[in-house]
């Protein structure tokens, strides 16, 4: 009866630790869990600017590309060439603000324009487009024309319409590319699909194992006021929540004073901001 009872009990302990076990692993993720949305909780509803930077070493950096991204919201991009009253500097277009102080300078800008509180910016270096992309393993577009475009470099690149693969070289000819009738403003719309298209494939789960390399890739060619934690969670929830809306700050080309502007319609302004950023 005593050897029957102790290895009862024996067995009996032996059930017990894996269900303790269990409850600990539980325990653990559960305050991991409120752990990351308390520290997530404050960039939850952020907005940050994404720069596209096209600099030439011989030329004062201007911002090529200007888009308002909110976590869990859409996204507002401003043409280049919007008319804007840049702080400390006057009228002139939104993308030299950049040149005269920064990132900085055109949140400052920005806030101006939107009248909303932007927290973060991030500035993209367009050359590092294509480790990015190909860090990603090529990235998907529906490609509306066809594009034929040479590289400063001698390359040229012919990526027909339709639904479109791309890899690193052939992906920043698409962002680059100025041509067709819209120019400029074709560009935007085409750097917005990229920017979703980029998001989306991100986080379908056929990328995750890419997902530590692309993380790199895209360190390495940013510039950013966020640490690496607040990016992680500003980036975790564009993922996760996707991008509800995109938009670009309504406005007319005009010249002025023989310079091609684009004057933004301030109540039109207001109407796609409250779709994509507010």
């Amino acid at each position: 009866m005593d050897e029957n009872w102790e290895r009862g009990g024996r067995r009996g302990s032996r059930t017990r630790r894996p269900n303790f076990r269990r409850r600990g692993i539980f325990i653990a993720l559960v305050v991991l869990f409120l752990i990351i949305l308390v520290l997530a909780w404050p960039f939850g509803g952020s907005r940050t600017v994404l720069l596209g930077s096209d600099a030439r070493a011989d030329e004062a950096s201007r911002s090529d590309t200007i888009v308002v991204a909110k976590a869990g919201g859409g996204m507002l991009a401003v043409p280049r060439d919007t008319l804007v009253e840049i702080p400390g500097v006057g009228e002139d277009k939104v993308n030299a603000a950049f040149a005269n102080g920064g990132p900085e300078l055109t949140v400052e800008t920005l806030e101006g324009l939107t009248g909303l509180r932007i927290n973060n910016y991030v500035v993209i270096d367009f050359g590092g487009v294509e480790e990015i992309v190909d860090s990603l393993g090529g990235i998907t577009i529906n490609v509306e024309e066809p594009i034929r475009v040479g590289l400063e470099d001698g390359e040229a690149f012919s990526i027909p319409a339709g639904e479109q693969t791309l890899d690193g070289p052939e992906a920043l000819a698409y962002v680059r590319y100025r041509g067709g009738p819209t120019a400029d403003i074709g560009r935007v719309g085409r750097q917005q699909q990229f920017l979703q298209a980029f998001v989306s494939e991100a986080s379908s789960p056929g990328k995750w194992p890419r997902l530590p390399s692309t993380a790199l890739s895209v360190w390495r060619n940013i510039d950013t006021n966020m640490n690496p934690v607040q990016a992680t969670f500003f980036a975790a929830r564009m993922g996760l929540s996707g991008i509800s809306s995109v938009e670009m700050y309504p406005g007319t080309p005009q010249y002025i004073g023989g310079i091609s502007y684009w004057v933004p319609d301030e109540e039109a302004g207001e109407r796609a901001m409250a779709e994509t950023i507010e």
